[in-house]
């Protein structure tokens, strides 16, 4: 009965809020206009009066039908919450009102973060001297005082319902994704439009010679770029430091958030963006520094080497900032953590991630090289009837991905070799490093497979006289490539994994195994206790903890 009620009065607050909010944005919208042309502030009058006069109409029958609706509902599901009993603690922390919180933050957010860029943007374009030729500041800024106000009281709701009551499921992890989600949105936006903004500047600073544009043509991109940075970092900033309070909050709010599956969700995805994006812009500018040194001409014509150089590195540069720093808070909470297992699981997860992203890289630059060697040896066509520039623009551009993705592959491999040497039985037991062996086995056996079925099916077109035989080394060279780097991919962790199980096995035959259960009582420091015990065992006993591998 009680699910039923909550899911009508939360499902009619929600419909109506969203009609009030459009309601008064809209209101709002055309009185600012209004105040604005009657100051002198623009000469633009867009709309006659009639069809003013029916807009306010509409939207004030809007607003004055949602607004009683809305209050209504909210009062009796505030009434419902702020009882002094077990009913009102329900309510506090029922998962419908949770979504209903999470959901109204998520819109209202999305409103303000794209109104308030746009109001900034244009803001900046009137004192930079580069407004925009259409629009008004009316529009986003109505947007935004409407959104930021129902964003602003529901986020004090549920910080009183968090203050007040513990959370448990959904209640607990709806609020935290849409948490994480902004900052998710807001980090991409700051990403993306910093490197921009630093390319505007290698623009200015080192202008095309064969492009003459007009003094003023940055401002509105600088405009447009400061915008977008600003409540980019606004949007990251907030809920991400919100986040780090939680973590510091005592009781149930602090372990909670330090045990969250979705924050670090979200710091492996952060950290993933900026290992690709930062392996992918750095091998963009090894391409164009091979290009330069094998002779390839510009493009476009004209363009200096520094600046080829420099933009590459400049939109890299927010990216590897963004992963050095969720790198640095991943290991910082592995150290925190009281059992060593966590604190390795943690680590493992980012080694062998980024890993697999960077054999990925080095793995297509290989493979298109070794095509094209093939190719050029082998008496094909793709080399040899190709423009000089062609070849040695991909010869440029896969190198590049090879040494990046190679580079970055070995670095964190070796990481993980030593911990297999330092600890093997964890190591080679752990779960991350079976799906990472697993998920590269996975991919090589499908190139194989796939590669194979191009090369034989190119043969056969061949044979049954449907090709061509003088095309059919430039038809199999690519193909090729990727077989033979893939089936060496495919070997060598065959190999690993089978010196794993291996070992494994060997471990469980060799040894005796007593199981143990520690207990103590809750402010106990297990941890250490098993360091004390670990110091009195005989040579040759060993004592760790038994736990799910991750």
């Amino acid at each position: 009965m009680q699910i039923a009620r909550r899911l009508y009065i939360y499902f009619i607050a929600a419909v109506s809020l969203a009609m009030l909010a459009v309601g008064l944005m809209n209101l709002l919208r055309i009185g600012l206009a209004q105040i604005a042309i009657a100051l002198g502030w623009s000469e633009v009058i867009l709309e006659p009066g009639e069809a003013i006069r029916r807009q306010v109409s509409l939207w004030a029958a809007v607003s004055i039908v949602a607004l009683p609706v809305w209050l209504l509902h909210w009062w009796l599901a505030e009434r419902a919450a702020l009882r002094p009993n077990a009913e009102g603690e329900a309510e506090r922390g029922s998962t419908v009102r949770a979504l209903y919180v999470s959901a109204v933050l998520a819109g209202s957010f999305i409103a303000w973060f794209f109104a308030g860029t746009a109001l900034v943007r244009r803001l900046l374009g009137e004192v930079l001297d580069a407004p925009e030729p259409t629009g008004s500041l009316a529009g986003p800024l109505a947007l935004v005082l409407v959104s930021a106000s129902i964003w602003v009281y529901h986020a004090g709701v549920r910080r009183g319902d968090a203050a007040a009551v513990e959370m448990r499921g959904a209640a607990a992890w709806a609020p935290r994704l849409y948490r994480y989600a902004a900052a998710f949105i807001g980090a991409l936006q700051l990403l993306f439009e910093l490197g921009t903004l630093f390319r505007l500047i290698i623009e200015v600073l080192l202008p095309q010679e064969t492009i003459l544009p007009a003094d003023t043509w940055w401002r509105g991109l600088l405009a447009a770029g400061v915008a977008s940075v600003v409540v980019g970092l606004l949007a990251w900033a907030g809920h991400w430091g919100a986040s780090l309070e939680l973590l510091r909050q005592p009781g149930w709010r602090g372990l909670s958030e330090r045990a969250s599956v979705l924050r670090r969700a979200y710091l492996y995805v952060m950290i993933l963006v900026g290992v690709v994006a930062t392996l992918g812009f750095t091998a963009v500018f090894l391409n164009e520094a091979f290009a330069w040194a094998l002779g390839v001409a510009p493009r476009p014509a004209g363009d200096a080497l520094a600046r080829r150089l420099l933009d590459p590195l400049a939109r890299a540069l927010p990216f590897a900032a963004a992963w050095a720093y969720h790198r640095r808070i991943v290991l910082a909470e592995a150290a925190t953590m009281t059992e060593a297992p966590l604190q390795a699981s943690v680590r493992r997860i980012y080694t062998y991630g980024v890993a697999f992203v960077g054999l990925g890289f080095g793995s297509v630059g290989l493979a298109y090289l070794l095509g094209l060697l093939l190719d050029a040896v082998l008496g094909g066509t793709r080399v040899v009837t190709a423009p000089p520039d062609w070849w040695r623009r991909q010869v440029a551009l896969f190198v590049a991905l090879t040494l990046v993705g190679t580079g970055a592959w070995l670095w964190h491999w070796y990481t993980a070799a030593r911990r297999v040497s330092a600890d093997p039985a964890d190591e080679r037991g752990a779960t991350t490093r079976r799906v990472y062996l697993f998920a590269t086995l996975a991919a090589s056996l499908v190139a194989v497979l796939v590669s194979l079925a191009v090369t034989l099916y190119r043969i056969l077109t061949v044979i049954l006289g449907v090709g061509s035989a003088r095309g059919l080394v430039s038809d199999v060279s690519a193909a090729l490539g990727v077989f033979v780097v893939a089936a060496a991919l495919l070997a060598y962790h065959g190999m690993v994994l089978r010196d794993d199980l291996r070992e494994r096995r060997a471990e469980a035959v060799g040894e005796k195994v007593l199981p143990l259960l520690l207990t103590g009582p809750p402010d106990a420091d297990l941890a250490g206790v098993l360091d004390n015990l670990r110091d009195h065992l005989p040579e040759g006993y060993t004592l760790r903890p038994r736990i799910e591998r991750e």
